[in-house]
């Protein structure tokens, strides 16, 4: 019998928790999104001017992004939680970077229909009880063929493959680190679920695939 979801809690609400967060080291994987994101902009039909990061946490992706992506490309990072937002800030001023901090619900964002050049996400979609909210919103703000680069977790088969997974990437993190790791892959989705949720939300344009032993990602170019 395939892994049940487990949801997990949608907002990181303490300190704790985003701190903790901010200590895991994603840099290899946080630099590849962002070079990711950064060559879809280049490759769209019209000039990008505005990149929607969705649910930025700690924003060191947008960061990321910002660092390679030109200067006049306005990259917002939206985030609801406001101990996640904090975090955001004090990275923001380290990096002396030109980001917009927006606090909001990624399932409501204050951008009008088709407003935006591009929608970038990740490790969003498993804090979310049911996806389609985000996947709606997506499609509602995406300016028409807007590149698309929206990347998660993919929930294991088995708790045996979870727990080989926690091992491999998780071993050296502290115990509340690995938690929130195991926690976030009982969270996730599969592939298949994925692509059922994007063409129900009327983006069946978007591309997915799995891109690493625990990672999807879903891409329109």
């Amino acid at each position: 019998m395939p892994l049940p979801r487990v949801l997990e809690p949608e907002v990181m609400s303490t300190a704790e928790e985003a701190g903790e967060y901010d200590e895991m080291d994603f840099s290899a994987t946080d630099q590849l999104f962002a070079e990711r994101a950064a060559d879809l902009a280049r490759g769209a039909s019209a000039p990008v001017n505005l990149i929607a990061d969705l649910g930025s946490g700690n924003a060191k992706i947008p960061l990321a992004m910002r660092r390679i992506l030109p200067t006049a490309t306005r990259v917002c990072a939206i985030e609801m939680s406001l101990e996640m937002l904090a975090v955001a800030g004090r990275n923001r001023a380290r990096d002396s970077a030109a980001l917009h901090l927006v606090a909001a619900d990624v399932k409501c964002v204050p951008f009008a229909n088709q407003s935006v050049g591009m929608i970038t996400s990740n490790s969003l979609v498993h804090h979310i009880p049911d996806p389609r909210s985000v996947f709606l919103e997506v499609a509602r703000i995406a300016r028409r063929g807007a590149p698309i680069l929206i990347r998660d977790l993919v929930r294991p088969d088995n708790e045996q493959a979870l727990e080989k997974l926690v091992e491999a990437h998780a071993s050296q993190w502290s115990p509340l680190q690995r938690t929130l790791f195991s926690d976030s892959l009982h969270a996730a989705l599969t592939l298949q679920e994925v692509r059922e949720l994007l063409d129900e939300c009327g983006l069946a344009d978007v591309r997915v695939t799995q891109v690493t032993d625990r990672h999807w990602s879903a891409e329109r170019a």
